[in-house]
């Protein structure tokens, strides 16, 4: 996973810098916007991956496990809220907010549902 982890790091420091790049030529914010949206989601995976490598490691057998997780409804708000954001990118600052909090309330509810797996 340690491989997964730096790819992830290497794809978003790419997209991180290729937004900013965009955005101070193209002068067009929705398109740096993605960029720097994905450079964060890349750093996210990054960092997930990392935190499940270094636990691997350090519990004895842990690499055999595998972590199941039960049916949840949260990619579902995952793919509503990313709906939303794609309409508040192209008409208006309120409802991109309203995605980005859909996004954030369907994290943490996936993140409490693997939470709960984990321990079990």
């Amino acid at each position: 996973m340690k491989t997964i982890s730096l790819i992830c790091f290497g794809l978003a420091v790419f997209l991180g810098v290729a937004g900013l790049i965009y955005l101070f030529t193209a002068h067009e914010y929705a398109g740096a916007t993605e960029f720097l949206v994905a450079a964060v989601t890349f750093t996210f995976l990054g960092l997930v991956t990392r935190i499940a490598d270094r636990r691997a490691a350090a519990e004895p057998g842990g690499e055999e496990e595998e972590l199941h997780i039960g049916p949840t409804i949260w990619p579902f708000g995952f793919a509503v809220a990313g709906v939303v954001v794609v309409v508040g990118l192209i008409v208006s600052p309120w409802i991109l907010v309203l995605g980005a909090i859909g996004c954030a309330i369907s994290a943490a509810g996936w993140l409490r549902d693997v939470a709960r797996s984990h321990a079990s």
